[in-house]
C-alpha cells in the first residue's frame, strides 16, 4: 500500500482567515486573534514540528500576550502538521507560561490531523488543561469556559 505524503491528504483543508488579526509569522506556522484572548496557530501546510518551531511557536504567543497584559486560549489547527516530533512535545509542555496560555485546544478533522494531535496528548501534554476537537467551534466554546472558570 502507497502512503499518500500528508500535504497531499491535508490540500482539501483551507482555513479562511481573512477576519482575523495576524500578530506574528514563524518558519512554520501563522498566529492569529481571532477575538479578545483567544489566539489561533495555522500552520504551513505539510509542516514539520521540531523543538526549534515549537519554541518560535511559544515565543511568539508569549510576546504578543505579554505586550498586552492578557491571557488567552490558544486554540492550534493540527491537520497541516505533517511531523512533529519528541522535541516539539517537550517544549510545548515546558515553555507554555500558565499565566498566559490559559489553555490549549487542538483542532483537527481528518484522520492525520486527530493522530498527531492524539499523540501530542497521549505522550506529552502542555501543564495547561489541553483538549481535542472537531470544529473550531466547539474549541471556542471550550476555550471560553475554561477562561471564565480561571
Amino acid at each position: 500500500m502507497v502512503r499518500k505524503p500528508a500535504i497531499i491528504a491535508n490540500e482539501h483543508m483551507k482555513i479562511d482567515t481573512s477576519s482575523w488579526t495576524r500578530f506574528a509569522t514563524t518558519s512554520n506556522a501563522d498566529f492569529f486573534e481571532i477575538e479578545p484572548h483567544v489566539l489561533v496557530v495555522v500552520p504551513f501546510d505539510g509542516t514539520t514540528d521540531d523543538a526549534g518551531t515549537a519554541q518560535e511557536s511559544v515565543t511568539a504567543q508569549l510576546q504578543y500576550l505579554q505586550s498586552r497584559g492578557q491571557r488567552a486560549g490558544v486554540i492550534v489547527m493540527m491537520d497541516q502538521v505533517a511531523r512533529q516530533d519528541g522535541g516539539a512535545r517537550a517544549v510545548y509542555h515546558d515553555l507554555p507560561n500558565p499565566a498566559f496560555q490559559v489553555c490549549f485546544a487542538l483542532v483537527g478533522s481528518t484522520p492525520f490531523g486527530r493522530a498527531v494531535a492524539s499523540i501530542f496528548i497521549g505522550l506529552n501534554p502542555p501543564r495547561v488543561p489541553t483538549r481535542f476537537f472537531a470544529t473550531i467551534e466547539e474549541a471556542l466554546a471550550w476555550i471560553k469556559t475554561t477562561l471564565n472558570s480561571h
